[in-house]
Order: C-alpha cells, then sequence, then structure tokens
C-alpha cells in the first residue's frame, strides 16, 4: 500500500475553513470526506510503500496507545525524521487512510464538539514539537521513535511499554515538550532510571517526569548533553532524584 499525503492547499482548505467543515467531523460522514478528497489534487500518493496495521480499538485508551504505538511504529519505521514532522502526512493519514482511528480516539471530543481538541488532533495547532505529541497518530510514532531500544533485542519497546502504561497523554507533552528530549540517550537513560525505581516499589508518578526534565535543563545550561551515553544519563538522573525525593520524604516522616 502507497502511503498519501494531503496537498498543501488541501491542509489548508480544512484549517482555515474548519468552522464550515465541522458537522462533517461530528456526524463522522465518511460520504462528505470521500467526495471531498476523491477531488483532483486533494490527494498525493507517495512513492512510501507500507503495510496497514491492524490496529488496537479497545475501550481503554491505556491499552490501545500502549500497543498501538507499537503498531504505528513498525509500519511506519523506515520514514526519515523530515518525512515524520510533516502537518501534511499526519493529517493527511488521520483524514484518510486512518480515518476511522481518529474516529476511535477523538470519539468523546466529538460527540462533545470540543473543537480545539478535534483541531489539535487532526491538525498541528500547537508548536511544531508539541504538535507532535498531541496529534492522534503523529504522538504514536514519535512516542515509538523517542522509546525503541534497538539493544534488547528481545523486547526493543520495553521502555515503550513502561512509558505508556498510564497517563499516556500527558506523559507525552510533559516528557517531550523540552528540546533537550529530543535525544534519544537522554530519554532512554530517564525511562531506565524511572523504570528501575518502579521495579523497587516506587509509584512513578508525572513528578518523576517533571522533576528530571527540570534537572537536566538546568545542567544543559553548564554541559553538552548530546555528548551523554544513555548510562551516564540514567547515572545521574538516579543520583538527582534519590537526593530530591530522599530529602523531600524525610521531611515528611515518609521514611
Amino acid at each position: 500500500m502507497k502511503l498519501k499525503f494531503i496537498s498543501e492547499e488541501t491542509l489548508m482548505d480544512l484549517r482555515t475553513n474548519y468552522s464550515t467543515y465541522k458537522d462533517y467531523y461530528y456526524t463522522k460522514d465518511n460520504f462528505w470526506f470521500d467526495n471531498y478528497f476523491s477531488e483532483p489534487g486533494r490527494v498525493i500518493e507517495s512513492k512510501i510503500e507500507f503495510d496497514m496495521p491492524e490496529l488496537n480499538y479497545h475501550e481503554d485508551y491505556s491499552v490501545s496507545d500502549r500497543e498501538n504505538v507499537k503498531k504505528i511504529y513498525d509500519a511506519f519505521k523506515h520514514l526519515n525524521l523530515s518525512q515524520a514532522t510533516q502537518e501534511r502526512l499526519w493529517s493527511g493519514l488521520a483524514h484518510t487512510q486512518f480515518r476511522d482511528f481518529s474516529y476511535y480516539r477523538l470519539k468523546n471530543e466529538l460527540e462533545n464538539k470540543n473543537d480545539t481538541r478535534i483541531n489539535t488532533g487532526m491538525f498541528f495547532k500547537n508548536s511544531k514539537k508539541r504538535s507532535l505529541f498531541v496529534h492522534v497518530l503523529a504522538r504514536l510514532w514519535w512516542v515509538g521513535y523517542m522509546t525503541y531500544d534497538e539493544t534488547n533485542e528481545k523486547n526493543p519497546y520495553w521502555l515503550t511499554e513502561f512509558f505508556c502504561e498510564k497517563d499516556f497523554s500527558a506523559r507525552s507533552v510533559v516528557f517531550f515538550a523540552s528540546n533537550f528530549t529530543s535525544n534519544r540517550n537522554i530519554t532512554k537513560g530517564i525511562l531506565k532510571t524511572l523504570l528501575k525505581w518502579q521495579e523497587l516499589g516506587i509509584p512513578i508518578k508525572r513528578d518523576h517526569f517533571v522533576q528530571a526534565n527540570k534537572y537536566l535543563n538546568v545542567v544543559g545550561g553548564a554541559m553538552i548533553l548530546d555528548m551523554l551515553t544513555v548510562e551516564e544519563v540514567e547515572e545521574m538522573v538516579d543520583s538527582y532524584l534519590k537526593k530530591y525525593y530522599g530529602m523531600r520524604m524525610e521531611a515528611i516522616g515518609q521514611i
């Protein structure tokens, strides 16, 4: 199967005239969408081949998000980073070849006519970096890309599964909003630290991701983080979080 983009003109039309078209989204009007995208010049077929994945439509998004990160990244692993940052690609897929998935993942928002979330889910309405982790399809690929560990031959998605086990939407934005978490070594170092903590019986919450980000943001002003190995990041984050949470826990009498 060939991967399809939408033209720049089509993207601008859908974005600019959303208020005119919004009822077609609310009612999931496939007849209208099919006719719209069948017009000449609306859709551009690329030379990129892919096998359509069988996505997970579990009623619990915490289950389906985890599985669909793996399915989407496996299906589109061959995309380069330039292609994977294009709104025409992800918005095109969300409106055409993966439209049913968009309906599924935005079910509540469509029913409640939440135009803000429908827009951020179908288009890039935030900054480029944030949009990649808010768009319903793009975020699946990007979380997969950032957490995939090719050094683990038995299960390269072990860090992905940990990251996606709860609070997927919030974690994606909070964790990947920082520029330095574009570095996969930094991402893996943080995740390996937090997974180790969880295996020791410590419940991992959003604040753990926030504090790790804050720490590296400060450290990044004094050293070049991109030079660090996964192991160095892991050691630094582990040491800092032990100090940070240890002192706080002592102060409130929990240890």
